[in-house]
């Protein structure tokens, strides 16, 4: 057919169709109960010229996008808000919030490799109080269990478990009073005990510990200077070890226990001393609680390096937390005792950067404390130029700061802990009773989560689709 004939064929059609329109009445034709319809000639000029209209506002996708947007924007100002006015943040040198990254990425991986984390501090950490909320937390998080690295040879008593000893051995330790080693081989805990007889240990959980440090799975006998062979019997089975010719001199017998244990029962015997045992689980986070009673925390540049660098590189130490001040604030009262001390605490950090590169290092400064002045119990007047210059100590050796001494309210605050009740903080108006311990790692603890959180958020949430 040709062009011409196919042209006329479609002129015809639409000439029918408009002469169609043109009759069709307006309300349709009935037909057996049918209405049938046909556009008129409006319609039909109206379909052939009509266009979309473009949106008056963005597109579905894009309001989206922006929605999502206000979110994030949202999320990262409360983050900020808290990074920079909340009291219980934590200070972090030059304001490098993601200073924390490499830990809080091996703490996602803690299943496969586990962490460890080291709290040393005065006599505030006693009894595992503040160590052990910290430890509950990360270990309800992250996995893991048991309580860590503890003391051998004497009885022991803490928030999470009982240890009996049949034999209280002589000990020697790098603070406070009692000998000295000139090779500074005192373990990681600082202290060690000698061991020359047989002593039988039992471990148990405390009474209403029910936390995740309640259950372990491996135990870890340390020791140094051992003559002939270091023996431990537990569960029927004998363990033994000799000297280790490893640079930091430790040697260690590691016994796999049943899962999910809450008790341990062992003798050891030899010659050896004993930087203490460790009780973990396989994989998870381990907290060791390591408090040094009268000690202001300038002993570690007296402590072995190598044994520093061996448990770090041999535990995945991730985090070492230093806690003190509080015992230098009755003698450093002028300007030039307080700078003194932030020097020596700055050879103290760096020391253990030295010997333990993968760790991030946290000082905690001094709670509140009060003294007697004209009759009423107030805050020391030099107690906030003692936290100014441990921040500063701490941020110029970029490690990070959490300051106590805010976070539970500052100036005069402990008088209203004492006051608390049930009192928070005890008649010496310097430590905490043990409630006020756990509300203070508690605190502790909800913060460095949030760090955690804004990890999370920028790794994971803020550029995802």
């Amino acid at each position: 057919m040709s062009s011409h004939r196919i042209l006329l064929f479609l002129v015809t059609v639409y000439a029918l169709l408009a002469g169609l329109s043109a009759v069709f009445p307006e309300d349709g034709i009935d037909v057996f109960g049918v209405t049938l319809n046909f556009p008129g000639a409006k319609e039909a000029a109206a379909s052939l010229l009509h266009r979309e209209a473009p949106p008056k506002g963005p597109s579905p996708e894009e309001l989206i996008a922006m929605r999502m947007e206000v979110v994030r924007q949202a999320e990262q100002d409360r983050f900020e808000s808290y990074f920079r006015e909340n009291p219980a943040r934590i200070h972090f040198p030059d304001g490098r919030t993601a200073m924390f990254d490499p830990l809080f990425e091996a703490l996602d991986n803690a299943s496969e490799k586990g962490v460890r984390i080291l709290h040393y501090g005065d006599s505030q950490l006693e009894e595992d109080r503040i160590s052990s909320a910290i430890r509950k937390g990360l270990q309800e998080k992250f996995g893991g269990g048991g309580p860590g690295l503890l003391p051998f040879g004497r009885p022991y008593y803490t928030m999470c478990i009982s240890q009996s000893s049949t034999a209280s051995l002589q000990r020697t330790l790098v603070f406070g009073e009692g000998g000295r080693r000139s090779d500074g081989r005192y373990g990681i805990m600082g202290q060690l005990a000698r061991l020359d007889t047989s002593v039988y240990t039992t471990v148990s959980p405390a009474k209403g510990n029910t936390g995740p440090t309640r259950y372990f799975n491996r135990m870890t006998m340390l020791a140094g200077n051992i003559s002939g062979t270091l023996n431990l019997k537990c569960n029927g089975r004998q363990y033994s070890c000799k000297e280790s010719d490893a640079a930091g001199g430790v040697a260690r017998i590691t016994v796999e226990l049943p899962d999910s244990s809450t008790t341990v029962r062992f003798s050891t015997w030899g010659s050896a001393d004993i930087y203490g045992f460790q009780l973990d689980a396989a994989g998870g986070v381990s907290v060791d609680n390591i408090p040094m009673r009268g000690s202001s925390g300038t002993v570690f540049t007296r402590m072995n390096g190598g044994q520093l660098r061996e448990y770090a590189a041999n535990d995945n130490v991730r985090l070492v937390i230093l806690q003190f001040g509080g015992n230098s604030m009755p003698y450093r009262k002028s300007g030039k005792a307080i700078s003194e001390y932030k020097t020596s605490i700055e050879k103290q950090i760096r020391c253990i950067q030295a010997a333990m590169p993968k760790a991030a290092v946290l000082f905690i400064g001094p709670s509140d404390m009060s003294t007697n002045i004209k009759g009423k119990m107030q805050t020391y007047p030099h107690l906030p130029m003692m936290v100014d210059s441990l921040k500063a100590a701490a941020n110029n050796c970029g490690a990070a700061y959490w300051d106590l001494y805010s976070a539970m309210g500052g100036e005069n605050s402990m008088v209203e802990w004492v006051k608390a009740r049930p009192p928070l903080a005890g008649g010496d108006y310097v430590h905490f009773t043990p409630r006020g311990a756990q509300a203070m790692g508690e605190m502790f603890f909800e913060s460095f989560m949030l760090y955690y959180e804004y990890y999370r958020w920028r790794k994971y949430g803020k550029g995802r689709e």
